[in-house]
């Protein structure tokens, strides 16, 4: 049931980084107008960690070790926490 999980988990990573890296217009609007470019470099950068986290949860789902699977959930939360106080600093006011 965990591998399940763990795959499923990987396959909306991956999903989530392409939209990151190839479609980042439609977070784009969140962001002033002025940090365009800046905005568009960190959604890819954020877009690539979670491709990379994407693909280690396959490999973990493969090797279905509890241990590892705790320890790649940790980080998983770990870097979608990053990412959302960061964006969240980044967005503009009103």
């Amino acid at each position: 049931m965990i591998r399940i999980l763990l795959f499923l988990l990987a396959l909306i990573l991956l999903i989530c980084s392409y939209y990151l890296i190839k479609k980042p217009q439609g977070l784009l609007v969140l962001f002033s107008k002025e940090t365009q470019t800046e905005s568009r470099s960190f959604l890819r950068q954020f877009g690539y960690l979670y491709g990379l986290l994407g693909i280690i949860g396959v490999v973990i789902g493969i090797l279905d070790q509890r241990t590892y699977s705790m320890l790649y959930l940790i980080l998983l939360l770990v870097a979608a926490a990053v990412f959302a106080l960061l964006m969240g600093a980044k967005t503009k006011k009103g």
